[in-house]
């Protein structure tokens, strides 16, 4: 492990520990409004901050494996245990999104069947909802930052900072939308005044669904072995030319397959004359290095010489080196 990869470790734990914490206030804190205001868009809010513990514990563990180089337990590395972690979060917050949009549906049903809602008590909401936007906007920052002291290669941070930034978001629009709720009496909308609580509950689930549903997509392309952005697989060819400039080495093909924070590049390379295997260690070696400062993330490539590439269609730029 290099030293920049144990500093920037330190730098995820350690916000991914304050992430913890933070997201175990908020779902006491929601819990805890729930009970005192009856609002199930509260309660809501605070089940979404009791996930977000669990997975940060969860991702607090994979930020320790992830750094480790394959062994016999985890040949190929652990790099896929971040790819299914995202997809393991989105899958269970998907759950509590449809475990309020079936609570909200069932109030509106029961409303419109003449069963009116239980009445709500406003009067914590405003503090309520200023403390948590707040401390959401802290979180966020927070990891955010971290993001971008670890180089942006953290797809834990990544992920833990878009989620406490939409749930500020949220969480301020639905306090707004409760302590609004009694000035529908005064308007043509006054019907809809009992029924505030189970359409916030529905629009937060609707407005909540959008980054899971990315997420799981994105972690299941990930973790079934999809080829990178064709962005990084441009930049990752412009480094493999300028690597082979020189040697008598054609290139066939490459793939590129981005798993968690970490690309693997294979080359398949065809020699023009015989090669000494310690010329193709220091190939792989350079090709690992100059990947990873280009495409800014840890990179593992391996080498594999060949006369055909295992991919059907031949590379359209095949690179021999004079």
């Amino acid at each position: 492990m290099t030293a920049d990869t144990a500093a920037f470790r330190r730098i995820e734990q350690r916000s991914l520990r304050f992430g913890i914490g933070a997201n175990a206030v908020m779902t006491l804190a929601g819990c805890a409004a729930h009970v005192a205001t009856g609002s199930s868009a509260l309660l809501l809010d605070g089940l979404y901050s009791a996930v977000l513990v669990g997975s940060s514990l969860i991702a607090s563990r994979i930020s320790r494996n992830v750094v480790r180089p394959p062994d016999r337990a985890w040949p190929y590395g652990y790099e896929g245990q971040e790819a299914l972690y995202v997809l393991f979060r989105s899958l269970v917050l998907l759950g509590v999104i449809g475990f309020g949009i079936g609570s909200a549906a069932s109030s509106l049903i029961g409303w419109w069947n003449g069963t009116p809602p239980p009445p709500l008590h406003l009067e914590p909401v405003a503090s309520y909802t200023t403390t948590i936007t707040a401390l959401c906007a802290l979180l966020a920052w927070r990891h955010h930052r971290d993001w971008i002291r670890t180089q942006r290669i953290s797809l834990l941070l990544l992920t833990e900072a878009r989620n406490a930034r939409i749930d500020a978001l949220i969480m301020m629009a639905t306090g707004l939308a409760l302590l609004a709720s009694p000035w529908l009496l005064l308007t043509p909308f006054a019907a809809l005044a009992p029924i505030t609580d189970a359409l916030l509950v529905l629009l937060v689930s609707l407005a909540l669904l959008r980054e899971p549903l990315m997420a799981l997509r994105n972690a299941m392309a990930q973790a079934a072995g999809c080829a990178a952005d064709p962005e990084i697989l441009q930049r990752t060819r412009r480094v493999l030319m300028q690597e082979l400039v020189g040697l008598q080495l054609q290139m066939m093909d490459f793939t590129v397959q981005q798993l968690g924070r970490t690309a693997f590049v294979v080359v398949y390379i065809n020699p023009l004359q015989a090669q000494d295997s310690a010329v193709i260690d220091g190939l792989r070696h350079h090709i690992d290095a100059r990947c990873s400062a280009d495409l800014g993330r840890p990179v593992r490539s391996e080498v594999i010489l060949t006369a055909k590439p295992p991919i059907h269609q031949v590379d359209p730029q095949q690179q021999a080196a004079p």
